[in-house]
């Protein structure tokens, strides 16, 4: 239903387009005013898009679902016209990562990339079905980032019912594991990246006290496994050789303290432990983990050699403490170009009477766009739509009022960038 309703909207659109072009071109982009009334009529296919993505529970590593999503997200592209490919994705994560490419006539390249996988474990969507209410369209991975996958589709919709072919290639990915820090799939984002002109991530449109903002930094992530071996021992008749490695594990956590560092966006916070296996035994060994978020590549080594030095401090003689340090996703920092790339968004933005804001804000969350910046290119993060509840059960949602203006976001800028205007 989706389809065919689309094509009867695109076959409308391509019928006027061309008396729409300033210089009669039809490779020319839409005047404002054409463009805003189509992405208000795409509203509706938008909804229904969103509608079949959430039904689709495809939480990371999913069996059924990501193949599910693998599936309909290659079928979606093909009948846009895509060349598909698919790549299985690597260290063990399920699926496969769906590449759709377009090529040109000639101009720039331009990768625009969404994962597909959610946070929710399968029977989620019984607790967080699609659904509407007022201006806010909920469900399960609705906002993260299922909205800025059903961006890309009907972006790519638009301008295939211009004729849009003023471009090297636009090419489309989807990935498998972003919410577990794209371990099976960063090769392949930094490959496609570093092909490409530009990247665009359309993770959730950032909202804060109802503006809307593009974001100039996520952040990188890192876990750390502490092992805290000591030597156990009756509780009640302690062996003078006794070391309770859970009093060294709670030392350790204690002299990590000021490795959290908000000042400087270093974050650094212990989150699980485990150890012990009867209330009269003293334990010989611990294991604690912690969360590590940073700015900046160059700030990972520095958390990580001040985390070695506090582990060598130890409280108890015979004591030993085994670090692993596991980096997920690197940070994103939005370069010069970068921002004037965001500049251009928030212009043309403006021309529908909506106001974003580039500004110098970093989130607590990575994204795939840390990998993509690996490449040294250009990368805009935030254009999916605007949402939020991220991970939430029952409240994760995104704004139906901002269907038509984040279309109108994206497909002036992909139309832009692929001219190099």
């Amino acid at each position: 239903m989706t389809f065919r309703s689309t094509v009867l909207h695109l076959t409308l659109l391509l019928s006027i387009v061309t008396s729409g072009c300033s210089d009669g071109n039809a490779n020319a982009f839409f005047y404002s005013s054409t463009l805003d009334q189509r992405t208000k009529d795409e509203q509706p296919a938008v909804l229904k898009t969103l509608e079949e993505l959430v039904n689709i529970e495809s939480g990371t590593n999913d069996a059924i679902g990501i193949p599910e999503m693998g599936n309909y997200l290659e079928g979606r592209l093909k009948a846009l016209g895509a060349e598909v490919t698919r790549t299985p994705a690597t260290s063990g994560v399920v699926g496969d990562i769906i590449v759709g490419q377009f090529k040109g006539s000639g101009g720039r390249h331009i990768l625009m990339m969404a994962h597909m996988d959610t946070v929710y474990v399968r029977g989620s969507l019984a607790k967080a079905p699609f659904r509407i209410d007022g201006d806010q369209v909920l469900g399960a991975g609705i906002a993260d980032a299922k909205g800025g996958i059903a961006t890309i589709l009907h972006t790519l919709a638009l301008l295939k019912a211009q004729s849009f072919q003023q471009f090297g290639t636009i090419t489309v990915m989807f990935n498998t594991d972003e919410e577990k820090g794209s371990l099976g799939s960063n090769e392949l984002i930094q490959k496609l990246a570093a092909q490409s002109d530009i990247v665009l991530s359309y993770e959730t449109g950032f909202i804060y006290e109802g503006q809307e903002f593009f974001v100039t930094g996520t952040s990188g992530v890192a876990v750390v496994e502490a092992r805290v071996h000591g030597k156990a021992s009756h509780a009640g008749a302690a062996s003078p050789t006794a070391v309770n490695s859970m009093t060294e594990a709670a030392d350790l956590i204690l002299r990590t303290q000021d490795l959290q560092d908000p000042q400087q966006e270093r974050l650094f916070n212990w989150t699980s432990i485990k150890g012990g296996s009867a209330t009269n035994i003293i334990p010989d060994l611990t294991v604690v983990s912690a969360d590590m978020r940073y700015g900046r590549n160059e700030d990972l080594p520095l958390l990580e050699a001040a985390l070695a030095e506090r582990a060598q401090k130890k409280r108890l003689e015979g004591a030993r403490i085994d670090l692993q340090v596991t980096r997920l996703i690197p940070p994103y920092n939005a370069t010069d170009a970068a921002r004037g790339v965001m500049n251009k968004a928030v212009a043309i933005y403006a021309e529908v009477g909506a106001k974003l804001v580039a500004a110098n804000v970093r989130t607590g969350g990575g994204s795939d766009a840390g990998w993509a910046a690996l490449s040294g290119k250009p990368v805009l993060e935030n254009l999916g739509l605007p949402g939020g509840n991220q991970h939430a059960d029952a409240g994760e949602y995104v704004l139906a009022s901002a269907i038509p203006r984040r279309l109108y976001l994206s497909a002036r800028l992909v139309s832009e960038l692929g001219q190099g205007l």
